[in-house]
């Protein structure tokens, strides 16, 4: 083990709890252009279309499972929450603070590592959708699994 590696694992382990949650990226990209209300972040991710290439399931978001989030991460110190009482109706709105700006910054070199190797993605999705009994055909981009010539391992040691 290289010195430092083990504080490297900690913080991709701290990285994924921090950000792993299904509904957590959504959440983050949604409020990274400023502050919104419960029901705007809501409707905004609902119009999204996400994540279908990793589940067998259309994901749909619940008001009740995105108030537990957003009060999750405001617990985690992801989101700051604010009262407006000036108003009446009272509001409250949902912000990222400043160092959630600066980590959706840091990530976008991630995400155009990602960009840059769509046949890695497509491989894992294709694992991803064999492990949890999807029909392969459900899956975007399979006929371009095909074309890469991907070998299937399991077969080689009959």
């Amino acid at each position: 083990m290289k010195e430092g590696d083990k504080g490297f694992l900690r913080g991709l382990y701290d990285l994924k709890y921090l950000f792993g949650d299904k509904w957590v990226p959504a959440i983050l990209v949604t409020l990274s252009d400023g502050p919104m209300q419960r029901k705007e972040i809501l409707s905004t991710i609902s119009s999204y279309s996400i994540g279908e290439e990793w589940s067998d399931k259309r994901a749909v978001l619940h008001d009740s499972y995105l108030a537990r989030t957003l009060k999750k991460m405001t617990e985690e110190g992801l989101l700051t929450r604010t009262r407006h009482t000036e108003t009446f109706p009272v509001t409250v709105t949902y912000s990222l603070n400043p160092e959630v700006l600066t980590f959706l910054t840091l990530a976008e070199t991630l995400v155009g590592w990602v960009d840059d190797h769509p046949e890695l993605i497509a491989q894992a999705q294709a694992a991803y959708s064999r492990r949890n009994g999807d029909e392969p055909d459900s899956l975007t981009g399979i006929d371009e699994l095909d074309d890469l010539d991907i070998a299937d391992h399991e077969d080689e040691d009959e």
